[in-house]
């Protein structure tokens, strides 16, 4: 049996969008992981760090931009493709349109998908020798003075 997992941010189309996707989904008796987007913590430690599970076959992300790279930071360094779905938004790395995310479901479950590997780095801020932050990320990374830096959709 195919699991997919579902990364929304908390908003009330995305979320509409993510139940019906998810009922479309169960009804083709495909197992569902389901995650609502939350803001990372300033301090991460290997105990308190969930993360993605191994044998997900897709990861369907539908919100901004800041909810795929929080979907990508899960994921970590595993090869599972990511799909981000558009919500009337510029979403520079979302390629799905919120009016074909069935077909490329349906893509995905006949396994004919084409991905293209991404180079994720592994990013480590120490600080009097202690990890601050552990993550791996996608395309880039923000250092300030404060806090961990977040942008959430409003």
């Amino acid at each position: 049996m195919k699991k997919i997992e579902i990364v929304v941010k908390p908003d009330t189309e995305a979320i509409k969008k993510a139940d019906e996707l998810e009922s479309w989904l169960r009804s083709k008796y495909i197992e569902i992981v389901r995650r609502e987007n939350v803001p990372p913590k300033q301090r991460v430690s290997d105990k308190d760090k969930s993360s993605a599970p191994a044998d997900l076959c897709c990861v369907f992300v539908l919100g901004g931009d800041g909810t795929f790279l929080s979907a990508v930071r899960w994921i970590g360094n595993q090869k599972i493709p990511v799909l981000g779905v558009k919500f009337l938004e510029v979403g520079f790395l979302a390629e799905i349109a919120e009016e074909s995310l069935f077909s490329v479901a349906e893509a995905v479950l006949n396994n004919k998908l084409t991905t293209e590997p991404r180079i994720r780095l592994l990013v480590r801020v120490i600080r009097k020798g202690e990890d601050l932050v552990c993550e791996t990320v996608l395309n880039d990374i923000v250092i300030n003075k404060g806090a961990l830096g977040w942008t959430y959709p409003a």
